[in-house]
């Protein structure tokens, strides 16, 4: 019972350090990843990584969650960089008679899916009682589930060409959202290692609540990530 008890505890201070470590990660990765001579590499990589999530999504989050190596995180970093320049993009367009005034509206927007992948990944990890993924496995599940999210982002940035265009990107955006709900599920059921299915769908349901309070405060300050 006391070991039970031990290991549901939170321990903020190993929190913190896994978090210190993983920004130190990202920090080396994306030196690494958008070095001159890299770039190419990079991109070509991130493309394969892409192209291996739409042709077996499930197999490939089971893979990413079981690689004690890490190998595919820098994917990941660059895939929410590429969100983040989208969602910019897209929030610049929108704006682009008050461009002055909307600064602030504008970096809201362009965090919004860091906040995304950071709030969820923290909340899988504390969590998850086993304790035997690191932030790092899980920021690259979280954000291999929402690929077609950001997928949807980058296509979002058409309707700054015409609101017509909205016909065509809003109902393919509401398609990503369900697919990524999809995704997520099934990511998270991997890092938690949880084969009793009832059980899981309980943790499943805690953790996207818990993300809802993130997301209600995060929309109180103007950020929207739900």
């Amino acid at each position: 019972m006391d070991e039970e008890n031990k290991n549901n505890n939170i321990d903020t201070n190993e929190i913190l350090k896994e978090t210190s470590n993983t920004f130190n990660e990202v920090k080396d990765q994306v030196k690494e990843s958008f070095k001159k001579e890299e770039l190419k590499n990079s991109a070509k990589e991130t493309k394969n990584f892409i192209v291996g999530m739409f042709k077996n999504p499930i197999e490939e989050l089971k893979n990413i969650a079981n690689d004690s190596q890490n190998s595919n995180f820098k994917y990941a970093i660059i895939i929410v960089i590429v969100w983040m320049v989208a969602e910019l993009i897209c929030e610049i367009g929108s704006y682009h008679y008050n461009f002055g005034r909307a600064i602030l509206s504008i970096i809201k927007a362009t965090i919004a899916p860091l906040l995304i992948v950071c709030a969820l990944s923290i909340i899988t990890m504390i969590m998850n009682r086993k304790k035997d993924k690191g932030l790092v496995t899980i920021i690259t599940v979280i954000t291999a589930a929402y690929l077609p999210i950001a997928l949807a982002s980058i296509i979002s940035i058409l309707r700054l060409i015409g609101s017509n265009i909205t016909t065509i990107t809003a109902p393919f955006s509401a398609i990503c959202k369900i697919i990524s709900a999809i995704l997520l599920f099934f990511g998270i059921k991997f890092l938690y290692d949880e084969e009793d299915d009832n059980k899981y769908i309980r943790k499943f349901v805690i953790l996207q609540l818990i993300f809802c309070i993130v997301a209600i405060v995060a929309r109180l300050l103007g950020i929207y990530i739900y």
